[in-house]
């Protein structure tokens, strides 16, 4: 498939989806009713647009799991999302203990298949789906490993440029905050804000927003309206950073205290924060068994018979007497 090898593209900006689920943690991965060759991908692995995925877990709930995919582009996520694939890959991501349950109980099968197609199709399958744009092409890290996850509620009128605005304010705050705990980057030589954190934009609410800040009211593209802007404050091993380094800033009271300042300083036009601490791993790929074409097959058969032959036939071992003078 496309997505197992590199692909020289144009830099742009990442199209990403999360879809949280619950996931016991005796259980590594999920599992698909229909076998699949790429067995992480599930539903997923013929599906185009995909880019990549991970599979992230929250640390003060592990639970609480996401399928994390990055897109092409939207129009494929749309094409997704109204496509099988989607009733299918939500089946097997259920969203609590109960829905998990219903999934296995063979007497609830329809009941279950019932709720699922409800949820993919008739009522509102965005709710399965955060929907976020990256706001900026700068080079960064990919979201994986140890993740401080921040989501800020922005209101905005009609006719106002306050989400603009806002992430400028969040940015220009956040980007060079530091944590208790993150001193360790200090004479790196690193223009290290440019690599731990990285923003995105809501394109589209989930569940999870409205269960942490409320139903949006908004009707019409002619009311007011709100925006959900993310920053993922990044721990990347390859810079020194440990899940240790995390965990102490992540009970230190100072820590927050100094996290609650920070945004503090943008309050209003945010109204509203959220912060998760996760782990998140990158789904391993699945290569597929080389098969050499018809070319390559008789040329290691001519190779094999050379070999043979040779061996069966050793030419005579040649002697140097040297000349004597």
């Amino acid at each position: 498939m496309a997505r197992t090898k590199e692909i020289t593209r144009r830099r742009s900006d990442s199209l990403v989806t999360w879809t949280r689920f619950h996931l016991p943690v005796e259980r590594e991965w999920p599992t698909w009713a229909v076998d699949h060759e790429n067995v992480h991908f599930g539903p997923l692995d013929d599906v185009t647009g995909v880019r990549k995925g991970w599979l992230g877990r929250m640390v003060e709930d592990p639970e609480q799991a996401a399928y994390i995919i990055e897109w092409e582009d939207l129009e494929h996520l749309k094409q997704f999302r109204s496509s099988p694939a989607c009733a299918a890959f939500l089946q097997n991501l259920p969203e609590n203990d109960h829905s998990l349950q219903l999934s296995r109980d063979g007497s609830s099968s329809e009941q279950s298949s019932s709720s699922v197609e409800d949820a993919s199709s008739s009522s509102s399958p965005a709710s399965r789906f955060l929907t976020l744009r990256e706001s900026t092409q700068r080079p960064k890290s990919d979201v994986e490993g140890r993740v401080t996850f921040n989501a800020f509620l922005v209101p905005h009128k009609q006719g106002h440029e306050t989400t603009r605005s806002a992430y400028h304010a969040l940015r220009d705050e956040l980007c060079s905050f530091q944590p208790r705990g993150f001193e360790f980057i200090a004479g790196t030589g690193l223009h290290w804000e440019c690599y731990m954190n990285t923003w995105f934009f809501a394109l589209e609410e989930d569940q999870w927003v409205q269960n942490k800040f409320g139903k949006s009211e908004q009707t019409d593209e002619n009311t007011d309206g709100r925006t959900v802007i993310c920053e993922f404050h990044l721990w990347p091993q390859e810079y020194g950073a440990t899940p240790e380094h995390e965990e102490a800033s992540a009970s230190d009271p100072e820590a927050k205290a100094s996290w609650n300042e920070a945004v503090a300083k943008v309050m209003p036009p945010v109204t509203a924060w959220v912060q998760e601490r996760w782990d998140v791993l990158p789904l391993p790929y699945y290569e597929p068994p080389y098969e050499p074409t018809e070319e390559e097959l008789e040329h290691h058969r001519k190779l094999e018979e050379f070999i043979k032959y040779h061996r069966e036939n050793p030419k005579p071992e040649v002697r140097w007497c040297g000349t004597r003078f």
